[in-house]
């Protein structure tokens, strides 16, 4: 072939070629596939939905309610609304007693004190007020209970336990049946080693009491020195005596040991002298 022929060849393929390229695409649109062709959505379609998070809650702080705070209600008195002189038995210890006298309406207007008494415990089983026992008694409070004694429990028993307590010891009085109570002071020992004293009152004797029995001695009139019997105390001295059994055992003990009575010991009830030696 010479070369026009395959100039004029090579046209002719070029012409095929490039009509099979335009239609190509028409052709490749009726081939059926299986492959899927996503679209473009439309530039007026509504954007996607997202999900809105869900905002976490803030917790709500609570202000704690106070604890409350358990309290042991207070006992009620049984004495509340109880008439004075009521007897509500025995109170052991501390008011074992007996009952010696009671008025027309019940109340006890009597006591008798037993070992072990004490004066709140009386006071307790009879719904008393001190005050008016105190005054009933003539006495300051509780250093004022004796064994043995009778205690008017209301007011309008005060004739009948005198008169009983009077009976019962033979005349024998406490510090409440004494006029006036007797004292004897003591001052700091002198330059010479002598203690000076002094004593206010006068001592009396009331007669033998069941703590105080024993005989005495009197000197210029006075009773001035007593001997201790078996069972006595400083105190039913003192008692006997009108005098403060305190300061009496003070007296006989001064600048020495505490002594404990023993019967036969010779108890001085009032100075003689100005001064006194102290003992070592």
């Amino acid at each position: 072939m010479d070369r026009r022929g395959k100039i004029m060849l090579g046209i002719a393929v070029g012409s095929v070629v490039g009509l099979l390229a335009l239609a190509a695409p028409a052709v490749i649109g009726m081939i059926p596939t299986d492959e899927v062709v996503a679209e473009a959505p439309p530039t007026s379609a509504a954007p996607p939905w997202t999900a809105t998070p869900t905002p976490t809650p803030t917790p709500t702080r609570l202000v704690p309610l106070p604890t409350p705070v358990e309290t042991t209600p207070a006992p009620e008195s049984k004495c509340l609304g109880v008439p004075a002189g009521t007897d509500r038995g025995d109170i052991s210890p501390g008011a074992t007693g007996v009952v010696e006298r009671s008025n027309g309406k019940g109340l006890a207007t009597v006591y008798r004190v037993v070992s072990g008494d004490s004066y709140w415990a009386i006071v307790e089983r009879f719904c008393l007020a001190s005050e008016d026992f105190n005054s009933a008694n003539n006495f300051g409070g509780a250093g004022d209970i004796y064994a043995g004694d009778y205690l008017a429990v209301l007011a309008e028993g005060q004739p009948e336990a005198l008169a009983l307590n009077e009976a019962a010891k033979g005349g024998y009085r406490t510090h409440q049946d004494c006029d006036a109570i007797a004292r004897i002071s003591l001052a700091e020992p002198n330059a010479k080693g002598r203690i000076p004293v002094s004593m206010s009152g006068t001592v009396v004797d009331t007669g033998k009491g069941e703590y105080a029995e024993g005989p005495v001695e009197k000197v210029d009139g006075k009773p001035t020195f007593y001997t201790v019997q078996p069972g006595d105390t400083y105190r039913g001295i003192g008692d006997r005596f009108c005098v403060d059994a305190i300061t009496v055992q003070a007296f006989n003990e001064a600048g020495g040991p505490e002594h404990v009575l023993q019967p036969g010991d010779r108890v001085q009830l009032r100075p003689t002298s100005r001064t006194i030696a102290a003992q070592g």
